[in-house]
């Protein structure tokens, strides 16, 4: 979570001072939170997250020579996010559904599985939100709503996603969908066409 406060002070730093400082700024609150999190012994990966998150979105900026690419790693990240999520409740596997299954133990009711479709089609339509958001923050960075509305759907949109999974979370004491078993087989012959059986 602390590797999305670089990427979510971006926009508000190049409304009010410009592309140049707004990189350098993050870059540096990136690196800070990345030496605390390794110093703390945290995995590396998440550490480094944010540093590259700016790094890539400086490296846009510069080659497209306008502060609106700055958002456009995040555009593309949220829109792969809703079509991953989009996906698999397309195939009827919602991806809140594995994660849960990774992690919790004993079987899934159908109430859980109702409830992994509608937490998965929420954080589908949260990450379309914000990629509109951004979409439109890139043709217009300095617009002071926009910066309010991606500064909005940033950090606490990804807590707002959190809440969704956790309030998917199995059930305890769920009734798990029943196996299937051996099919039945009736002692009685099927009668024939035109007779009564007796």
């Amino acid at each position: 979570m602390l590797s999305a406060i670089p990427s979510a002070v971006l926009a508000p730093l190049n409304a009010v001072a410009g592309t140049g400082i707004a990189v350098a700024a993050a870059a540096v609150l990136a690196a800070v939170l990345a030496a605390v999190r390794i110093r703390r012994g945290d995995p590396k990966g998440p550490a480094f997250g944010g540093l590259a998150g700016v790094a890539i979105a400086g490296f846009v900026a510069w080659q497209t020579g306008s502060g609106g690419g700055l958002f456009l790693p995040d555009l593309v990240w949220y829109l792969l996010a809703a079509l991953v999520l989009a996906g698999s409740l397309v195939v009827r596997r919602p991806l809140v559904g594995i994660g849960w299954a990774a992690v919790a133990r004993g079987g899934t009711g159908r109430a859980d599985h109702r409830r992994f479709a509608l937490a998965t089609a929420l954080l589908a339509a949260g990450f379309l939100v914000r990629a509109g958001v951004t979409g439109l923050l890139g043709l217009a960075p300095h617009n002071p709503w926009l910066v309010a509305a991606k500064v909005a759907t940033g950090l606490p949109g990804t807590l707002a996603g959190l809440a969704v999974v956790a309030w998917a979370r199995p059930r305890p004491g769920a009734r798990p969908d029943p196996a299937p078993g051996p099919a039945r087989v009736s002692r009685w012959p099927a009668p024939s066409a035109g007779r009564c059986p007796r």
